[in-house]
Order: structure tokens, then sequence, then C-alpha cells
């Protein structure tokens, strides 16, 4: 009888796995100095400051962030209706849009490419999570300021155009059951679709939007009919920012301007002409700041002729009003009550397309019509 080989005997077979166990440690101290370790505890990191981030992000700045996103979109849209519409639209089409992007391209890209999608992909993520409501916060609460209604309309219409999205994916996968050409394409039928219905929300959010009252053509119409006098409109126009408004462009920039609206108003009551500009800032306490740094007595730029100005504010506006006659002459001291008549009366006009809230002022103030 044979005896056992070598590879058989007890020595030899505890020596094999021995051998097989060392080299099972050295396995996974190679892998430890390999690149998928050596980058783990960044990528475990950067997981920790992202979740910190978003935090931090969503208590501590997210009024700030909301605010520099909406002012950002009012400067360069001119708090159109079409442009704060659109900034709603892009708060919930742009962390979709990133998200289809990242499943599209992230294998193709490089480090550098994925470094660079990652970062943006960060980026418009913590913008996005300031305007998700908490428990004590509804919507309103989180977006205020000039066309902050057309914002939610654009918001809350794409956000209508995702679940019409998702509602045509699903029912997709049955139509896809039944028919096979649909089947065998249904990765960008669906994709088409849902791109579709999501860009189809824009033009409807903008559609049924309400003007923001921010634009010279909306707040300042063709006649006005106050007191039983006719004002007819001479002039109107819109400029982004507010220089030109003053002799001092820096009295107005104290704080960040949008843009001025101004009229010009004639009166059948008499020959005067006043002219209101509107100069338009993110929130109450700014205009508020601005318009208490004004010196009184001061003429606004390129006015010929004398006239009385009158400066005030209302809601995030600063109000500088101008009165005079039409041939620019002198203003007596007994004309003063009716040469500034008109303009209260457009002053109260816009103010009332602002508060919703239209009222007539009291002729029987110290500023009233010269026919009584």
């Amino acid at each position: 009888m044979s005896g056992p080989l070598p590879e058989s005997s007890p020595v030899e077979h505890v020596g094999r796995k021995a051998r097989r166990r060392a080299a099972a440690i050295e396995a996974v101290r190679s892998s430890g100095n390999g690149s998928g370790s050596r980058f783990g505890w960044l990528w475990s990191l950067l997981a920790v400051l992202g979740i910190a981030a978003a935090f931090v992000t969503y208590l501590a700045l997210g009024g700030y962030v909301r605010s520099t996103v909406l002012g950002f979109a009012c400067y360069l849209s001119g708090c159109s209706a079409a442009g704060m519409t659109t900034a709603g639209w892009l708060i919930v089409a742009a962390p979709a849009a990133v998200m289809l992007v990242t499943a599209l391209f992230w294998r193709g890209l490089g480090r550098a490419g994925r470094i660079g999608l990652g970062s943006t992909a960060a980026v418009v993520y913590l913008v996005v999570i300031t305007f998700i409501p908490g428990r004590r916060r509804d919507l309103s609460d989180l977006i205020k300021g000039p066309g902050s209604d057309a914002v939610a309309d654009g918001l809350l219409w794409t956000l209508g155009g995702v679940g019409a999205a998702l509602l045509f994916i699903l029912v997709l996968v049955f139509v896809a059951k039944a028919v096979p050409a649909v089947e065998r394409r249904y990765n960008t039928v669906a994709l088409a679709g849902a791109v579709v219905l999501v860009v189809a929300a824009l033009p409807v959010a903008i559609a049924k939007s309400d003007p923001t009252w921010v634009r010279a053509g909306d707040v300042f119409p063709a006649e006005l009919a106050m007191n039983g006098d006719r004002l007819v409109r001479a002039s109107v126009g819109e400029t982004s920012g507010c220089d030109g408004v003053l002799p001092d462009d820096a009295l107005l920039n104290r704080r960040l301007c949008y843009l001025t609206v101004h009229a010009s108003y004639t009166t059948d009551d008499s020959d005067a002409i006043a002219t209101l500009r509107a100069v338009l800032y993110a929130d109450d306490e700014a205009a508020d700041e601005v318009r208490a740094g004004l010196p009184r007595g001061m003429t606004p730029a390129g006015v010929t002729g004398e006239v009385r100005t009158v400066l005030s504010t209302t809601y995030s506006w600063v109000l500088v009003g101008t009165a005079g006659h039409a041939d620019g002459r002198p203003i007596a001291v007994d004309e003063r009550p009716w040469v500034l008549w008109p303009l209260r009366q457009v002053s109260y006009h816009f103010i009332g397309v602002q508060g919703g809230l239209f009222i007539d002022p009291d002729p029987d103030d110290e500023i009233r019509p010269r026919t009584p």
C-alpha cells in the first residue's frame, strides 16, 4: 500500500492554508494602496462635508441665497413676468437637467470633467434646497420681493410638468409591454417625452402669470381719471438700474437698484405737468435706507425750469416726483397747492397699483386742485 501523496499530508495542507491566508492579507494590503482606497476616504469626507453644507445653506444662508437668486433674475429681466416666471421654472428644471446630464455623460468623462460636473451639481442642489418649504413655512414665506408671485407660478407649473412627465413614463411602461416597437426604444421615448413635458410647462406658466406691475407700460396707463380730472400721459419709459435719475448717481446706488420706471402726465385742471420716477429695490428696508440718505431740495437730473421735488417711498420703491408749469416758469407761492396736485394723483395711482388698493387723494388737503 502506497503512502499518502506529499500534497495530502497534514503538514503540507496546513502550509498551503497559511500561504493562502498570507496571500489574501497581501491582496488586501495591496488594494489598500490602490487608487480606490486612496480616494475612498476623500469621497467619504466630501459626502460628510456636502451634507453639512446643505444644512448650513438651508438654515443659515437660505434667506440670503434666495434673495440673491431672485434679485439677479430681477436685475437681468427687469422683473418682467416672463423673466421671473422663467427663474421659477429653472429652480425645478436646473437640478433635473443636472441629473440628466450626469446620467448621460458621467461614464464618458475624465477626472477633470467629473470634478467639474460634480461641483456644478453640488452648487445647483445647494441653491435649490433653500426653496424647499419646511414644516412651518410655505412657499410664500420663502419667495419674497419684486416678481415673487411670478417666480412661484413658474416653480409650481414646472412641478406640474415634472408630475406629468412621471405619469407619462409610468403609462409608457404598460404601453411598452403591448407594443414591441416602443419596448425596443423605451429609454429614448421616455426621455424625449419627459423633456418635452417639462419644457412645455414654461410657456404655459408665462401665459398664466399675472404682470409683476413693475414695467412702466403696466403701471402708467395712457389716461387717468381721478377726482373728476383727466390726466393724459405725455411720456413713459424705463431703464435698467437707476443712473441718471439724480445728479449724483451714488445716492440711489447706495443699495442695488433693479430698474427705474418713469412717466409724465398733464391734467385738464391746470397747466401743471407731473413727472414720477420710481426706483425699484429688493425690499422695503433697502428702499427706506436709500430714501433716508437723500438730501432735501434736490432737483432730478435733466430737469429744466422750476419744479417742486417730492421724495418718498412705497413698498420697495423710492419715488422721486417733480411738478411744475408746462412752460417751466417760476412757481408762485399761491400756485404750489394746485401745481403739486396732479403729482399727488399720479403718486396715489402708483401706490394703488403696488398695493392693490386704489384711493383718490383728498381734494380738501393742503395739496388741492385749482378748480374745486
